[in-house]
């Protein structure tokens, strides 16, 4: 079941977006930072390390393909009605969100989403089965192509006109002489 706080109508209130008043507070129980997206095994081997721990998630958002390591991790001053209890005060990167664009406004937008080492290596044992499907079927095609290529033998050489020496010599005939060409005559200027 999600709570859902009743907004008061104090005129003293703090003016609060209506997503921040109905939302479970989602932005103010983690934080989280980019982390390279990982290519080689050992960058893998440290998302591994992280969902070890309990309290980390690890996610890759769908819009960027951006990777995060995130640590569930509740803000000391989000108070019980799941407002801020510093909201004149509060720091900047709280202040730049955007109500409109948070995650409970769009949802979370994560291409994965994985909360424990478990998950992780369920998807990673799925990436690798389909990423070596992937390389037999391109291999196969390789050898397709090669089988029903035609073959590239060298084409031999045409046979001259002029006939050969030893062919002249057993017709008879004297070798023929590639003609000359006449110079030119020098034309005056």
């Amino acid at each position: 079941m999600i709570r859902i706080p009743i907004l008061h109508d104090d005129p003293n209130a703090i003016p609060v977006n209506s997503n921040c008043g109905r939302c479970t507070a989602l932005c103010c129980n983690y934080v989280s930072t980019e982390i390279d997206a990982p290519t080689t095994a050992r960058d893998f081997d440290i998302i591994r390390w992280y969902l070890i721990h309990p309290g980390v998630r690890v996610y890759c958002e769908d819009n960027s393909g951006s990777w995060f390591v995130q640590f569930m991790s509740r803000c000391r001053f989000l108070q019980p009605d799941n407002l801020c209890g510093i909201y004149d005060t509060r720091p900047q990167i709280c202040r730049d969100l955007d109500p409109t664009l948070c995650e409970f406004a769009l949802g979370a937008g994560d291409r994965y989403l994985f909360t424990s080492v478990e998950e992780f290596d369920r998807w990673f044992a799925e990436r690798e089965r389909q990423r070596l499907e992937r390389r037999a079927r391109s291999a196969a095609r390789k050898t397709a192509r090669k089988s029903h290529a035609p073959s590239r033998r060298v084409p031999s050489r045409a046979p001259s006109r002029a006939p050969s020496k030893t062919a002249s010599k057993a017709s008879g005939q004297a070798p023929r002489k590639a003609a000359r060409k006449a110079p030119r005559p020098a034309i005056a200027r």
